[in-house]
């Protein structure tokens, strides 16, 4: 009877041994699953920040200024090929691997006339242009393989962008002039001296953007303020352009990267005719001789006067002022006189009434006998 006692606390203490190494272990487990479970989430905190801080730089991009202050917005890793050359942004990385029928050792490479190198890990291209990646492997044996090469070449650089915009615009000393009826001419050309061209987009005072396929007009009080995105082929983007304006006439009147400030004219020209002698007055009328010359003069303060026009008592339409008038017929005469500004305002007519006496005195004679 004790022997059968002793058997089953022999049998008992087992399996309390046992059943605590295995809580043990289930504990040991249950911390191992959730400090993994918690480096797992922490890994995923950490990538999804960096997926976050790269949705980000995707779409609102990096603004980076070089030569001759073009912005740069770079993306995401792009290629473009021509049928000859390879095309890459800053972006792209560059992976080696190789193969071997029975034991692979290591991969070697060198970029241009660099020194060789052992390949550990993708690489990137950091001055723009041409490239030439040599690249070979050598197996456990010894067995080195005829070196490969590949020709590619860097962009960096963001398309150049000018918007031109056309229309009847003055120049006076530093300020450019228009008016409140203009229609203003908007063409937009993109060049990319390395990759090329892939698109430009635009948009008006805040519109939705929309491909640039030609030339289009567009009535305002003022030129427009566009929004102006071009692309290369491999990705890089550019939101700032220079904007040209350019008369009627095709001259060139600024170019700059800057904003162009234009001033709207909204005052017509002041029109004056003038006598150059003073007046006979004669209840309240003007009488001149046939002697006197008429000037037209005409002032503006903002964009400057472009023509003056004139016609003679109601006979004709307007015609071009180019010099003093006179009259040489008796009896009443009207000068009327208009001014266009250079940007088209049109000033209110002026007026001068005048009688011109060319007939002299007739004189008679008569005896007095009283």
């Amino acid at each position: 009877m004790k022997k059968v006692s002793i058997l089953s606390l022999l049998i008992f203490t087992a399996f309390i041994l046992i059943s605590g190494a295995a809580i043990s272990q289930e504990t040991v487990s249950t911390d191992e699953a959730v400090k993994t479970d918690e480096a797992v989430k922490t890994d995923e905190a950490v990538t999804t920040d960096h997926l976050t801080m790269e949705d980000t730089a995707a779409e609102h991009a990096e603004k980076v200024y070089e030569k001759e202050d073009v912005q740069l917005l770079k993306g995401q890793p792009k290629t473009f090929t021509d049928g000859y050359n390879t095309y890459v942004n800053d972006k792209v990385r560059f992976e080696l691997f190789d193969m071997d029928n029975v034991m692979k050792d290591s991969v070697m490479y060198k970029i241009d006339d660099a020194g060789e190198q052992k390949y550990t890990e993708p690489f990137t291209l950091t001055d723009e242009g041409s490239h030439v990646i040599y690249y070979y492997s050598i197996d456990k044996m010894g067995n080195k393989e005829a070196m490969k090469s590949i020709n590619v070449i860097l962009d960096k650089t963001a398309p150049e962008t000018l918007v031109t915009i056309t229309a009847p615009f003055s120049k006076n000393g530093e300020n450019i002039y228009a008016a409140e009826t203009f229609t203003y001419n908007y063409t937009i050309s993109s060049k990319d001296n390395i990759s090329g061209v892939s698109a430009i987009t635009y948009a008006v005072s805040g519109e939705e953007h929309k491909q640039y396929v030609k030339p289009f007009s567009l009535n305002s009080l003022a030129p427009a303020v566009l929004e102006v995105t071009s692309e290369d082929r491999v990705g890089n983007l550019t939101k700032k352009y220079t904007t040209k304006i350019v008369d009627e006439n095709g001259n060139t009147l600024s170019e700059s990267v800057e904003d162009i400030k234009i001033i709207v004219d909204k005052t017509a020209p002041v029109v004056e005719i003038k006598a150059d002698k003073a007046f006979y007055m004669k209840e309240k009328m003007n009488v001149a001789s046939k002697d006197f010359k008429y000037t037209i003069t005409a002032a503006d303060t903002e964009s400057g006067v472009k023509t003056i026009f004139y016609r003679i008592d109601n006979k004709s339409d307007f015609i071009l002022y180019t010099g003093e008038l006179q009259f040489n017929t008796n009896g009443m005469h009207k000068i009327e006189a208009i001014a266009k500004d250079a940007v088209g305002n049109t000033s209110k007519t002026t007026t001068l009434d005048v009688f011109v006496d060319i007939i002299p005195a007739d004189t008679n004679i008569r005896l007095i006998t009283e």
